[in-house]
């Protein structure tokens, strides 16, 4: 198992793609799987094909970010390339297309996939030596739905997945993710993986309980949004339990999330904002008649070392990872001056790394905000 991480800031797509390369040192043919991460500014059609073009033997997906992550620190406007090679891992690359509204239109293709890897669909075992990584389009909210379709296919609530919403910076909203060239914006780019290498996906959540919850009487389950709390306005009573004004919570959103109760554990749901007739926008789906958590932030410093050492312990020879955090996260680290800090824990755990700032993250068939995802492969 070897990874490689390149990193270029050319704005031509092409020439970005010629330095990418130019940095690799294995002959292409040499990779089994290609992972891109780049800016929204690039053309990413043009550098999907390209990279793709570059690497015809390979397996390639790719997302756009809202910045990116490498051993260089946290990062903006680039194109971060990784490669994974090892003669013991087989992959296959998947686009499903028009995912917020018609996945079922795609399963035919994941089935296709997972049977050339070698993974058998209503298998209770297959999650043993087998996972998959997504990149799913942000924007039209449609993480769930994605993802309820790709577990009713793989049949197997213990198969792993590590994901990433796909990120956008600047005022337009517009997301892609790639397949082997192929671009999609209303979809999902699938890398399924088949290794007897040992590997570990984990979630990583910087935020505590604060021993206040609320009762969702009235949400929008499609548009993500809750009218009302215990009868009352969601966002009058958000502020109540803060013990602040409705102005005052307005700047709150970020130390102060939901956590859903999923599975029997806590899952963070994000506030995207408040609606001028008191209703609360949010980045992931809350359904009527239940009990959210209200949280607050912990200490992110001692959550990484947390997080770096169960890796360790069940990976005692790291060789591949990818990293998938929330750009609130990033920002945040950036506000609380400790984004080397972060990045100093992950190289002193990882040979190298990759991954980027997205708009959710998805760990197995739950989607949430504000946490961090990682997959790291080992010998």
């Amino acid at each position: 198992m070897e990874q490689e991480v390149v990193i270029s800031r050319k704005d031509d797509a092409r020439l970005a793609v010629d330095e990418l390369c130019s940095k690799l040192k294995k002959n292409a043919d040499s990779y089994k799987a290609v992972v891109f991460f780049a800016a929204v500014k690039y053309d990413f059609a043009t550098l999907s094909r390209e990279i793709k073009a570059r690497f015809p033997k390979s397996e390639v997906i790719g997302t756009t970010t809202a910045g990116e992550v490498t051993p260089q620190g946290f990062v903006n406007d680039t194109v971060v390339l990784t490669t994974l090679n090892d003669s013991r891992t087989r992959v296959k690359a998947v686009l499903v297309e028009h995912g917020s509204r018609y996945p079922v239109a795609s399963r035919a293709k994941i089935e296709a996939a997972l049977k050339e890897t070698g993974i058998r669909t209503a298998d209770q075992n297959s999650h043993k030596d087998a996972f998959a990584v997504a990149f799913i389009n942000g924007v039209f909210n449609g993480e769930e739905t994605v993802l309820t379709n790709f577990y009713a296919t793989v049949k197997n609530d213990n198969f792993l997945l590590a994901g990433g919403t796909a990120g956008f910076t600047g005022n337009v909203a517009r997301t892609f993710v790639s397949a082997n060239g192929e671009c999609t914006e209303n979809g999902a780019a699938f890398l399924l993986v088949k290794t007897s290498c040992p590997f570990d996906i984990r979630q990583e959540d910087i935020f505590n309980p604060t021993g206040k919850s609320v009762f969702v009487t009235e949400s929008d389950v499609v548009n993500r949004c809750i009218a009302r709390f215990d009868g009352r306005a969601a966002k009058t009573v958000y502020a109540e339990k803060l013990g602040v004004s409705e102005s005052q919570a307005e700047s709150m959103t970020f130390e102060n999330p939901f956590g859903r109760f999923l599975n029997g554990a806590l899952h963070i749901a994000a506030l995207a904002g408040f609606t001028p007739d008191k209703k609360i926008s949010l980045f992931a789906r809350v359904v009527p008649n239940s009990t959210l958590e209200l949280m607050k932030i912990g200490n992110p410093l001692e959550k990484c070392d947390e997080t770096c050492s169960g890796i360790k312990e069940a990976i005692k020879n790291p060789r591949f990872a990818l990293l998938m955090t929330c750009i609130t996260r990033t920002l945040a680290f950036e506000r609380m001056k400790i984004s080397d800090k972060i990045i100093q824990k992950y190289k002193s755990t990882f040979p190298t790394f990759a991954g980027f700032s997205a708009y959710g993250e998805q760990l197995g068939r739950i989607h949430c905000n504000q946490t961090l995802v990682s997959l790291v492969i080992g010998e």
